[in-house]
């Protein structure tokens, strides 16, 4: 199945900031502030996702040096 929307880092850093701002006039003791934390949680843990395919797309995997091959003198 294909995603329809690709959001962007960016993108989900203004959903968080957005987030933020809107729960600070919500009581975190209702059903909605506890969803509204939830959310929030989604967005931290895809951010975190991201950053974490990021790194390892710019970091290869470590490979050991070539072992050259020893000179005798004969």
């Amino acid at each position: 199945m294909d995603k329809a929307i690709n959001l962007t880092y960016g993108d989900f850093i203004i959903i968080e900031i957005s987030l933020v701002q809107y729960m600070r006039d919500i009581d975190l003791s209702m059903q909605s502030g506890q969803y509204m934390s939830k959310l929030l949680g989604k967005v931290e843990y895809t951010l975190a996702q991201i950053e974490a395919e990021e790194l390892k797309r710019l970091q290869p995997g470590f490979e050991p040096p070539k072992k050259e091959p020893e000179i005798t003198n004969s």
